[in-house]
């Protein structure tokens, strides 16, 4: 069970993540998209199953986008809420060579987060942001977990109480995968995906001054589909309220637009990132109506944590991430991307 945090446990992201982070406008924005509520520097490319009775009815070509901008309020915890962060050690058979009697064992030390996206636009939102203290806020996403920092420790006495757990020196502590991030979505998904992170530093000057190369372009259109069916991810929405909404073609196309957008205001110099992704061999779960119609085969996600300053603060937070669909349609499994990118900012500790 979980043990009282360890002094050092939590890696400098998840230090850097403690509060609550939301969109808001960028310094030095300009254009039609600024960061804020009502313009945020996101995408959420949303696929959705969708058979009509006829073919070609309703303009449906067997799935929907559901494509979006997106306002997020994501809390991480902080050390004063209830067991956060702690640890919960993972037991070993083998002891440690400089202390025999000391017991090894590997530290996860957990941060916990809570997540909540935002309709910014389309049918249900209206001429206004979708902010949670709206009367329709069109919620589209909840999520909670966790990020591990996956450290190796010791505790120098046998038996069920982890007594005087010590972390390992930084030289003996584990190569990569050495985080995971551990999320649940109420669709009935659960996703473990492991990885690693660089420490605070400069951005390397390769990285500049093109932004692309530090949040590279991307494209994700399913190479399954049709050129008939394909053209939704290119064309602007139609006009009528049930089809399908795909409002910036562009940012459908490569979500990582907004991103770049965002990085080109900002003009950090410091930087952390990192990356998790799912195993092969450890698919998410899926409880038995996805499995069946729209299971998720795999997740990745890249975050950084942008600084202007010189490293003192990093008040930016960027990901990109990809939930690998796999839908049922007209009777073929296709492989679509449900691809979320977003560029928020720190609002307290």
């Amino acid at each position: 069970m979980p043990s009282a945090a360890v002094p050092g446990g939590l890696a400098s992201f998840q230090n850097l993540l403690i509060g609550t982070w939301a969109n808001q406008a960028l310094p030095n924005a300009t254009g039609d998209h600024d960061g804020s509520q009502a313009k945020p520097l996101s995408y959420n490319i949303m696929p959705l199953p969708q058979q009509a009775a006829e073919p070609g009815e309703s303009g449906y070509p067997g799935f929907i986008l559901k494509n979006s901008t997106i306002f997020e309020v994501v809390k991480f915890n902080s050390r004063l809420e209830v067991a956060v962060p702690a640890t919960a050690p993972n037991r070993g058979y083998h002891q440690s060579e400089d202390n025999p009697d000391a017991i090894a064992l590997q530290v996860p030390t957990a941060l916990f987060y809570q997540q909540q996206v935002y309709f910014a636009d389309g049918p249900g939102v209206g001429t206004g942001p979708g902010v949670p203290n709206s009367p329709n806020p069109g919620i589209v996403h909840v999520e909670n977990g966790s990020w591990l920092n996956l450290l190796n420790g010791t505790f120098d006495e046998p038996g069920p109480y982890a007594k005087n757990l010590k972390l390992d020196p930084a030289q003996d502590q584990p190569t990569p995968p050495s985080i995971a991030k551990q999320m649940s979505v109420p669709h009935g998904n659960s996703i473990l995906a492991t990885g690693s992170f660089s420490e605070p530093g400069p951005i390397p000057s390769a990285h500049f001054p093109s932004v692309e190369t530090l949040i590279p372009d991307t494209s994700r259109i399913p190479p399954q589909l049709p050129d008939q069916e394909i053209a939704v991810y290119s064309n602007p929405p139609h006009d009528q309220v049930d089809d399908y909404q795909n409002p910036i073609p562009d940012w459908c196309l490569n979500p990582n637009i907004p991103l770049q957008i965002g990085v080109g205001f900002i003009n950090p110099n410091h930087f952390i990132t990192w990356h998790v992704a799912t195993a092969t061999d450890t698919p998410p779960t899926n409880i038995p109506f996805e499995e069946n119609q729209a299971r998720v085969t795999a997740y990745a996600a890249t975050y950084w944590l942008l600084s202007n300053d010189g490293g003192s603060t990093y008040p930016w937070l960027a990901y990109s991430q990809n939930i690998t669909l796999e839908l049922l349609i007209k009777g073929t499994r296709i492989t679509f991307p449900h691809w979320t990118s977003n560029l928020v900012t720190k609002q307290s500790c």
